[in-house]
């Protein structure tokens, strides 16, 4: 689980506001990761697997502490677009 949320670091998933759709899950996700050299490959798949929930969920994360937070649904969300991590 620890490659999972270091994936999720990596991969830009720290937002600063809860995203309006999905389009702006993705946007923001490959933002971030764009702005700090990391990858973005999952973040339409998580865009794509993410709900409301979830999203709302993800807009919270600032720390490492806070990934190992998330609910079992956002980690399945996770994993589902970053398997290799």
């Amino acid at each position: 689980m620890k490659n999972i949320f270091g994936t999720l670091a990596a991969a830009g998933l720290v937002l600063s506001a809860l995203p309006a759709s999905a389009s702006e899950l993705e946007a923001n996700c490959e933002s971030y990761a764009e702005a700090n050299g990391t990858d973005p490959s999952g973040c339409s798949c998580l865009a794509d697997t993410a709900d409301a929930a979830v999203a709302e969920e993800l807009s919270t994360v600032e720390t490492e502490a806070d990934l190992e937070m998330l609910s079992d649904t956002a980690k399945a969300a996770i994993q589902a677009c970053w398997p290799d991590a």
